[in-house]
């Protein structure tokens, strides 16, 4: 009885053991298993990682470029060699002599003749000695102002007209503009070149001598 109790323990040692030794093995494998797993997990971490550096890196190196660029767009660069051209020179005024007061208005050079110059007192026909300076008048324009437009314009002191058979200063005004401007045209100035007008006593001077006058406007536009 003893031997046969001595041998069944035997046999329950020996399946138990190796019910032990298999379930020692699985569990082994188990724990390999799971370190295998771990070990995937820590290598793809490490290239997410090694990814992620990378792209930092290279954001770093771009930051640091565009500081680079930014510090030496802020240094004073050497100055530009400029070759000045020159300004063209301004056109001379022209010299008529001491009957002709020449002046630059806005767009346009003025020339102004005392009307004693011209004309006798409250008429408008032309004196002989007019023509003489009205002569170097058209010269220069035939020279300097071939195609400008000429305004040719009368003006008178405030006066009433009484012994002339001009209604008005207006009228007189207008005449002598129109006589000037006639000699001018037949002295080869273009009829289209030409304009006529009368201020009358509008546009008064400080004295009644200076009020009347003609003036010959060559204004800064083709005709």
């Amino acid at each position: 009885m003893q031997g046969k109790l001595n041998g069944s323990v035997v046999s329950s040692v020996a399946v138990l053991a190796a019910g032990l030794s298999l379930v020692g093995c699985d569990g082994a494998k188990k724990e390999v298993s799971l370190l295998k797993e771990e070990n995937a997990q820590l290598t793809m971490q490490l290239e997410e990682t090694r990814t992620a550096l990378d792209g930092e890196m290279q954001e770093r190196r771009r930051l640091e470029q565009e500081l680079s660029n930014a510090k030496k767009s802020a240094e004073p660069q050497p100055a530009e060699t400029v070759v000045a051209e020159a300004a063209p020179a301004s056109e001379p005024m022209p010299d008529l002599g001491p009957d002709v007061t020449v002046e630059k208005r806005d767009n346009a050079i003025v020339l102004t003749i005392a009307s004693d110059v011209l004309f006798d007192s409250g008429e408008a026909t032309l004196k002989a000695s007019a023509k003489k300076t009205l002569d170097k008048v058209v010269s220069e324009i035939k020279d300097k102002f071939p195609s400008k437009k000429i305004r040719v314009a009368g003006f008178t002191d405030q006066d009433p007209i009484r012994s002339s058979g001009y209604k008005t200063n207006y009228h007189l005004g207008f005449d002598r503009a129109f006589n000037v401007s006639q000699y001018l045209e037949s002295k080869g100035l273009g009829k289209n070149q030409l304009e006529r007008l009368s201020f009358g006593p509008e546009q008064l001077k400080q004295t009644k001598k200076a009020s009347r006058r003609v003036e010959i406007a060559i204004v800064d536009g083709d005709a």
